[in-house]
């Protein structure tokens, strides 16, 4: 009778030993390119929190902003005002900017009034030279589905310095939201 009990030979485990070595080196070199590109795109996390911070909150007042409009046309008393106008203004651009300890609530701005509407804000990171919203009229006349409505391009632009990466120039990131207006 033979015997079922077989162990493994020696050439099978020379055989596994060899195999097991080939393929570490690559699996170590994958993992670990990989966790510097964690660590180098720190800074871009930041900027996309930081920009979709903004965005949600823009979104968020669309629907509200014929109103902001109107109440910034009745305090300034400039019927010249538009959405444009407010948020594209320089105050809110420096303040969007200025570093601060904790979260802030900037008011949005016309013609140097402040307006009772805020954006709420993250901290910027020190690493942070740049976090702005420019807003720009969306052209619809060629879509007749949006006509009578007004659409506005916002575009959030925010830039910062990468210490780690020793490149000179400021890496950035912009997001372009559209929304509309009332």
């Amino acid at each position: 009778m033979m015997s079922s009990n077989r162990g493994l030979t020696m050439v099978e485990i020379m055989v596994a030993v060899v195999i097991i070595a080939l393929s570490t080196g690559p699996l170590l070199g994958l993992l670990s390119s990989s966790n510097r590109m964690s660590n180098a795109s720190i800074y871009e996390e930041m900027a996309v929190h930081y920009a979709r911070e903004i965005a949600d909150q823009l979104l968020t007042l669309s629907p509200r902003f014929s109103a902001v409009v109107n109440d910034a046309v009745i305090i300034t008393g400039d019927s010249s005002l538009n959405l444009a106008a407010i948020l594209n203004d320089s105050n809110l651009r420096d303040q969007m900017e200025a570093y601060t300890d904790g979260i802030s609530a900037v008011p949005l701005q016309a013609g140097g009034s402040v307006l009772p509407v805020r954006l709420v804000l993250s901290p910027l990171d020190k690493a942070f030279s740049r976090r702005r919203i420019t807003l720009s009229d969306l052209s619809t006349g060629a879509n007749s589905l949006l006509k009578g409505d007004r659409f506005w391009k916002v575009i959030i632009e925010l830039a910062w310095k990468d210490q780690a990466s020793g490149r000179d120039n400021d890496r950035e990131i912009i997001m372009i939201v559209v929304i509309k207006e009332g």
